[in-house]
């Protein structure tokens, strides 16, 4: 956090901590919508908390390493490539945690690598949306003030009084 005007601290905790909590929440609430929209003739109280519930569990460990990755790359909101850092970045950690819980599971044919492959990219891409999603919020907007001039310093051309000459 930014304490007495020092801009070279980067709040690691609370990026980590946003992270976790409001992507794995997106993803709930994301996950609640698509059931919602797939069986269009249910209403919230026929499908269920178990959605929100189980996709916001299993979510919070992949968002909470999304948070890790993007706090030690030092991401910030209003960086030229933020968004596609942190899309990047929720791909890779949702990909991979799900080959994990795949992979715990047990593959016994090559039809179900395949199926894996597909089901890593699904939800990588469900993963990147929500990650994206929550850098909106928890990523720390970049300093843009004029007036903190302690990284650069123009030079004005300025040689010594005509006077003197």
């Amino acid at each position: 956090m930014k304490i007495d005007n020092d801009l070279t601290g980067y709040p690691y905790i609370q990026v980590i901590i946003l992270f976790a909590g409001i992507g794995s929440a997106v993803g709930g609430l994301l996950a609640q919508l698509g059931l919602m929209f797939i069986f269009r003739n249910a209403d919230f109280a026929q499908i269920g908390y178990q959605p929100l519930l189980y996709v916001g569990l299993l979510g919070f460990i992949p968002a909470f390493l999304t948070g890790i990755v993007v706090a030690y790359k030092h991401v910030w909101r209003n960086d030229n490539k933020s968004l596609s850092t942190v899309f990047l970045i929720g791909f890779i950690t949702s990909a991979c945690y799900m080959g994990i819980i795949v992979l715990y599971l047990g593959i016994n044919s090559l039809i179900e690598i395949g199926v894996l492959l597909a089901f890593m990219i699904v939800i990588g891409l469900f993963g990147a949306i929500n990650a994206t999603l929550a850098s909106t919020i928890a990523l720390p907007k970049s300093c843009k003030s004029h007036f903190d001039k302690r990284g650069e310093k123009e030079h004005d051309n300025y040689q010594e009084l005509s006077s003197f000459e």
